[in-house]
């Protein structure tokens, strides 16, 4: 196999798993950490989160069989995209933004889907990567357990359903 071509397809992918393009770490790339993050929704503004879960994607398969080939074996073909639900944890304030976002929708008074941008900072307060969240509406909101014996942080949990998810390269490569 010629020089390159080995190579040249994991570059294509943008894994960077054999990136030289770092100064600081002798030239390697090292991955990104996910402890600082932020989320930026329509009409909510931003705000920041204990945890966010639940970035994922799937193509569904159809099968079926052709016929007249002799073959026993069903054909799979791509379906539909399928995304896995989003839910933001954070501790428990006075202003009730996450509640009053669900009871606006469940009551009806804003049935309008909205759009989120979720970021990931650097130790300098620098973005290096975000993902834009389309047409995101709440499915469920929770509270954690009142007790007590305990002394533990309250924290409130929301549960988006979403059209699609995007990775914003930009941010990276910026």
């Amino acid at each position: 196999m010629p020089d390159g071509l080995a190579t040249a397809g994991i570059q294509e992918l943008g894994t960077e798993v054999l990136s030289t393009r770092g100064t600081i770490t002798n030239g390697l790339s090292s991955p990104i950490r996910g402890f600082r993050f932020t989320a930026n929704f329509e009409g909510l503004g931003t705000t920041s989160f204990k945890s966010v879960t639940g970035f994922s994607s799937t193509v569904s398969e159809s099968e079926y069989r052709e016929g007249g080939f002799g073959y026993l074996t069903k054909r799979k073909l791509p379906g539909l995209v399928e995304y896995g639900e989003i839910k933001l944890e954070k501790g428990l304030y006075s202003n009730p933004l996450l509640y009053n976002f669900f009871n606006d929708f469940l009551e009806g008074s804003n049935f309008t889907p909205v759009n989120a941008v979720i970021t990931v900072f650097n130790n300098a307060g620098e973005p290096t990567a975000s993902w834009s969240v389309i047409n995101a509406w709440p499915k469920a909101y929770e509270s954690t357990d009142l007790n007590a014996e305990d002394s533990a942080i309250l924290i409130e949990s929301l549960t988006l359903l979403h059209e699609g998810i995007k990775r914003d390269v930009t941010v990276a490569t910026a």
